[in-house]
């Protein structure tokens, strides 16, 4: 199989965090951190202010709900300061509606990763990721890092990443995520997975020897990676290698104009993933 060359070292030195002010900061954080130290990046924390409504209470008890809002505003202000103290960073609190506003500072302060936490809901997979985040996974013009809603708070506690899940099916968008997930893995010193799932019939030798082959020679990674091949559904394969290598990372890639991975791996799968996943998932958009 002829593979298209895949894009050279990608380069972080501007990462936007966009936050909500929730508990899922706490679970963000310690990653944004990481990448930014191991890529001297700087951090610009964004929390995309919008307006007040208290549909449930009278009228007279808004300005004191106002305050209360305001006051809590400043509060976590302050602890971003204080969190994200040991990188260069910048906490921006802005008004306006969340995508064209996170669209704006992508723009503005020339964002090459944009990380960003979800809630668990109740629903369709779409629901369980949540509208916002939806619509940033769809439309950034860089690659997103999402931590979804079955992440665990607690692993890993320091960011790091030890194990890290590519996974392509040798089309031009899966390919342009390739060196992403081997300079994650150098910057990381992290165990590479690579994973090609085969659906409608395949030499599994040849697949795994087209994987190697994504793999630059001289790549200074720390250990051989895992070059897998199995038979599946792409999604629910992705899902069960990254658990059962307990990734702390998939990295996808993706269609910019519709955020899926060719027909191998549409949106909704995308969404099954992020939703689902134990770990954080990288989409990087070609």
């Amino acid at each position: 199989m002829k593979l298209s060359e895949p894009a050279g070292t990608p380069t972080l030195k501007n990462i936007l965090f966009a936050t909500d002010l929730s508990s899922t900061t706490e679970n963000v954080m310690p990653r944004v951190l990481k990448i930014a130290e191991r890529y001297g990046a700087t951090i610009c924390a964004l929390h995309v202010i919008q307006p007040d409504v208290y549909p449930l209470l009278p009228p007279d008890a808004w300005p004191e709900m106002a305050r209360e809002a305001q006051s809590f505003r400043q509060n976590r202000r302050a602890e971003l300061e204080q969190q994200l103290q040991r990188c260069p960073h910048e906490v921006i609190f802005r008004p306006g509606k969340i995508w064209p506003t996170i669209s704006e500072l992508i723009k503005e302060k020339h964002i090459d990763l944009v990380v960003l936490g979800t809630h668990k809901r109740l629903g369709a997979e779409e629901a369980f990721v949540g509208s916002s985040a939806v619509e940033i996974i769809g439309k950034a013009p860089c690659p997103v890092l999402v931590v979804g809603p079955a992440v665990a708070a607690t692993q890993p506690q320091d960011g790091g990443l030890g194990r890290i899940l590519y996974a392509t099916d040798f089309g031009t968008e899966s390919l342009a995520a390739a060196p992403f997930a081997i300079s994650l893995a150098q910057v990381h010193h992290a165990r590479l997975i690579l994973l090609h799932s085969i659906q409608d019939g395949g030499d599994v030798a040849a697949m795994s020897d087209t994987l190697r082959r994504l793999v630059p020679l001289g790549a200074e990674l720390g250990s051989e990676p895992d070059y897998v091949v199995e038979y599946g559904a792409a999604s629910e394969k992705i899902l069960e290698v990254a658990a059962g290598r307990r990734a702390d990372l998939i990295v996808l890639g993706v269609n910019a104009s519709g955020r899926h991975v060719r027909q191998h791996l549409p949106h909704s799968d995308v969404m099954r993933i992020v939703a689902r996943a134990a770990c954080p998932v990288l989409m990087v958009s070609s």
